[in-house]
């Protein structure tokens, strides 16, 4: 009998491969039945559910459960992770801009300061010697990424860092720009939940991790049928505009998806840099106290994902 789990996810770009997972089988074929929500936008509403066992799994909460672990010892957990590169790296260059050397002095626009898209620019700045406030102005205004590229084109702030979709929608109205390498980040469908709810459901995490595994198989290699499920449950959601857009936002995703879900060393030091930035005074915390990898170990070892790619 397939075991019933409360699944959250906490931004849209998350649904596709949940979808993937679900209208292909996978959930069911490895036991598991999907309630699926969303907490967009509610990150405190996700820990706290997570916390108070009404949550089995958030698909998300990146970077701010290490300040909750490291100052109060909450019993939070990741068990996998599907993408580990930053993917708003393309820079929309105002007037004088032609790169990231010129930002110097500058404004630079983006959605939220204070949330992990915010926090990703803040971060890649200061990597390449550009610290806030002594080098460049970080302003938040709230709108979306083409939005924000036309906010560029017509004076009002200096650059911008958008997405591959927004490109494409922003390069029709005439923005330059420019893509620029990415960093390492935890993004996208990571498995965030407790260390209560692993120790009394250890089979569902395994089931789920190896769901995973196979959903990201499916995705990456088989872009017609993985499309197909997108437009067919993620039309609304995503607010794609025509085959080309479709293409764009399945080859970014495909490309960064772990074929084994493991997050990488640095890009766990980066997303905790931003943990740090918020709550200084965790700076001395282990962030890999937070993660339990031994279910994508298992999976791993048993040559199952090895097989997949044969």
């Amino acid at each position: 009998m397939a075991k019933k789990m409360r699944i959250y996810y906490r931004a849209p770009s998350h649904v596709p491969l949940w979808k993937v997972m679900e209208e292909c089988g996978f959930l069911s074929k490895h036991g598991i039945d999907m309630e699926m929500g969303s907490l967009e936008g509610q990150r405190q509403r996700a820990a706290d559910g997570l916390k108070a066992g009404d949550l089995d799994i958030v698909s998300g909460n990146h970077h701010n459960l290490y300040a909750r672990k490291a100052l109060h010892d909450e019993p939070y957990v990741h068990i996998a992770q599907s993408n580990n590169a930053w993917r708003e790296n393309f820079l929309v260059c105002g007037k004088g801009v032609n790169g990231l050397q010129d930002l110097k002095g500058k404004k630079v626009v983006m959605d939220d300061f204070d949330g992990h898209t915010g926090l990703n620019v803040w971060l890649y700045l200061k990597q390449h010697g550009l610290e806030e406030g002594r080098d460049v102005e970080l302003i938040e205004n709230g709108k979306k990424g083409a939005e924000r590229a036309r906010d560029v084109m017509e004076g009002k702030y200096d650059a911008s860092f958008i997405r591959a979709v927004d490109r494409l929608r922003a390069l029709k109205f005439g923005a330059k720009i420019i893509e620029l390498p990415s960093m390492a980040m935890i993004e996208g469908v990571t498995l965030t939940t407790t260390t209560t709810y692993v120790k009394n459901h250890e089979e569902e995490c395994r089931s789920l991790v190896m769901a995973l595994v196979d959903g990201i198989h499916f995705y990456k290699t088989n872009k017609a049928d993985t499309l197909k499920i997108l437009q067919k449950h993620c039309s609304t959601l995503l607010k794609m505009h025509g085959d080309e857009e479709w293409d764009c936002f399945y080859e970014n995703q495909a490309d960064s998806l772990e074929s084994a879900p493991y997050p990488s060393i640095e890009a766990i030091q980066n997303v905790f840099a931003l943990g740090v930035k918020r709550n200084p005074e965790i700076k001395e915390f282990n962030p890999l106290a937070l993660w339990d990898l031994h279910y994508v170990k298992e999976v791993d070892d048993s040559g199952y994902i090895r097989n997949l790619y044969k």
